[in-house]
């Protein structure tokens, strides 16, 4: 078995899309950052993906995304696979950011469609190949991140003509395209969810990975509702979203300029990072929001 086959077996279940711990100066918060990814290992996640937008990457500079990447690889040890985010508008910084990746023993790396430009077919199809050729490791793309849309006909293109691309990440409102993806693909291309308000949904269409920023907070739970799915317990796995998910993302999630604040903010009250500090281009949650937000936690027993 080939070093690549052997990566996209490791590759599966519940995979949290960490926050970026950060001082009160907007540095990355070292010790908070171990901090987390001990907790969310110790508490069963399948995987972990840094510097997706939970994390905050598009805020952060490319040292400070090299030096997160580090941090991360160093505190998880091999316990649990590690992906790496490298989504940029510039295929060759991409590249730079998946070596990076790579050289620090990452397990696949993840991006979304070049963001700055026109997202016409070739020209997404022409960054994504750059950076799949510029490391062996397995790719993740990322279907509607930044608002790209692949069509399933680019997504078989990929497949057929990348061989890093093994798996498309779902952030549309649309979960029964998570079915789409198999057949489109002839199998060649994994479906993972990746919306937290629509997780399950996704699960449910047959995702066989999934991301989620939620995992931050409740990553056991998470863990939880995706084995019970695939293993045909659905009855337990919907008790649990609704009773536990459903009310954290409906408060935490509903604005994608606020949702990593709240769960820094959690992370925080819960005593596992040291502050909830983000980027100046996250907007701040209001009162009303952290009122709601420590009622919903203390109902499920966060704090």
């Amino acid at each position: 078995m080939s070093t690549f086959e052997e990566r996209k077996e490791k590759l599966f279940g519940n995979h949290v899309l960490l926050v970026t711990p950060m001082q009160p100066d907007g540095t990355i918060d070292r010790d908070s950052t171990r901090a987390l990814v001990n907790f969310v290992i110790g508490k069963g996640v399948h995987g972990i993906l840094a510097l997706g937008s939970t994390g905050e990457c598009f805020a952060l500079t490319d040292d400070e995304r090299r030096e997160f990447v580090t941090l991360v690889t160093e505190a998880a040890g091999g316990r649990v696979p590690i992906g790496v985010g490298v989504n940029h508008s510039s295929a060759d910084a991409s590249a730079d950011l998946a070596r990076h990746a790579a050289a620090n023993g990452a397990d696949y790396i993840f991006t979304t469609g070049p963001y700055y430009h026109p997202h016409q077919a070739e020209g997404v199809f022409q960054h994504i190949r750059h950076i799949g050729a510029s490391t062996d490791l397995p790719l993740m793309v990322y279907d509607g991140g930044a608002g790209i849309e692949f069509p399933l006909a680019l997504l078989k293109r990929m497949a057929d003509e990348i061989p890093t691309v093994f798996a498309s990440k779902l952030f549309l409102p649309y979960p029964a395209k998570i079915a789409q993806y198999s057949a489109a693909t002839q199998g060649r291309l994994q479906a993972w969810a990746g919306q937290d308000q629509l997780n399950f949904l996704m699960l449910l269409y047959g995702a066989l990975g999934m991301t989620s920023a939620a995992s931050c907070v409740v990553p056991a739970e998470q863990t939880r509702i995706f084995e019970a799915v695939r293993a045909g317990r659905r009855d337990e796995a919907r008790d649990l979203f609704h009773g536990c998910v459903g009310p954290l993302n409906s408060i935490a999630f509903a604005n994608v300029l606020q949702y990593p604040q709240c769960y820094k903010t959690l992370l925080k009250w819960m005593g596992v990072i040291e502050y909830a500090t983000c980027k100046s281009v996250m907007e701040p949650i209001d009162d009303v929001r952290t009122e709601e937000l420590r009622a919903v936690a203390l109902r499920l027993g966060l704090i």
